[in-house]
This record gives C-alpha cells, sequence and structure tokens, in this order.
C-alpha cells in the first residue's frame, strides 16, 4: 500500500463514521416524533437504529490499525442528523421513508465507489465496507416499499435530503469529499 493509498484509507474511514454518527442523530430525532404520532413505524426504526450504531462502531474499531481518527465535526453530523431527522419526522412516515430513501441512495453510491478502490488496498477494511452496504441497502428497500417515490412530496423531500446529505459530506470533510471521489480513481 502506498502512503496516498493510506491516507485515503484513513479518509474514507472518516467520512463513514462520520456519516453513521449522523445517521444515529436522524434515527433518535425521528423515534422522537413517531413514539407519539405514528408508533407503529417504531419497531422498524428502532432496528435500522441498531444497525446504524454497529456500522459507527465497525469503523470507529477498524480506526486504530489504519492510523485514521474520527471527524473533528462531528459536531455537524449529530445537529445536522438531528435536525433532518427532526424535519423529515414531521411529515409523518412519509418523510421518515423518504429520508431514508434519499439518504441510503446517497451513501450507496459513496460505499460502492469505496469498495470498487479497497477491495485493491485493503480487504479486511473493503470486507466492512460491503457488510455495512448490505444493510443499507435492505434499509433503502424497506424505505421504498413504504411510499410512493413518484409523487410531488416524495420527489421534493427527497431532493431536499440527498442536497442536505451531500453538503453534510462537504461541510464535514472540508470539501474534502469531492478530492477524495477522484483520488480513489488515480489510486486504484
Amino acid at each position: 500500500m502506498t502512503p496516498e493509498q493510506a491516507r485515503i484509507i484513513r479518509r474514507i474511514l472518516r467520512v463513514n463514521h462520520s456519516g453513521e454518527h449522523g445517521a444515529v442523530a436522524i434515527y433518535k430525532a425521528q423515534i422522537k416524533r413517531a413514539e407519539k404520532n405514528y408508533p407503529d413505524v417504531l419497531p422498524w426504526l428502532k432496528e435500522t437504529l441498531r444497525h446504524e450504531v454497529r456500522h459507527r462502531e465497525a469503523f470507529l474499531n477498524a480506526m486504530p490499525a489504519r492510523n485514521a481518527k474520527p471527524c473533528r465535526a462531528l459536531y455537524v453530523w449529530r445537529y445536522g442528523g438531528a435536525l433532518l431527522g427532526g424535519l423529515t419526522a414531521l411529515f409523518g412516515r412519509l418523510g421518515v421513508m423518504v429520508c431514508t430513501s434519499a439518504v441510503e441512495r446517497t451513501v450507496h453510491r459513496h460505499l460502492t465507489e469505496q469498495i470498487e478502490f479497497l477491495n485493491d488496498v485493503d480487504h479486511e477494511l473493503a470486507a466492512i465496507v460491503e457488510d455495512v452496504l448490505q444493510e443499507e441497502e435492505q434499509h433503502l428497500n424497506d424505505a421504498d416499499t413504504q411510499h410512493d417515490p413518484s409523487s410531488t412530496m416524495a420527489r421534493v423531500l427527497s431532493f431536499i435530503v440527498a442536497s442536505s446529505t451531500e453538503l453534510l459530506i462537504y461541510i464535514s470533510t472540508r470539501g474534502d469529499s469531492l478530492k477524495l471521489r477522484s483520488a480513489m480513481r488515480v489510486h486504484r
């Protein structure tokens, strides 16, 4: 592994851990609203939250062996995720499911690109990311079956959530997320 590849891996871990930190905040905020207004969604939300907590821990645990450290802007993810989760929860079940769909679609693209890079340089981390991707795909499938993505409200909300997710990634990495994508392609 080259020094540049090692640096890319540290960046991957930092952004993935941060994203899972944000996802935990999203689901916690949605659970608070669901407890009062639509409790039938609670079992799914709580199970999904457990997955996100496990994903966050997997990335955190992978950091020391790769000399990586958590993002210094975790508060951006915590507050941004809580705000996003709370606002989408105001739209009820639709908001919860559209939020999950939009976030998971964005995450899916990032994780797939990471796996392509990691398969050549860090098989252990590639396996961790693949495991996470499988559960994230299940979240996406579950959410997509519980709402009509073609409705105007779903399309508007999905655009806002996906854009917010990309913005959080950009802010917390200080623009590094765009450079990371290019670096992964170059240093495979």
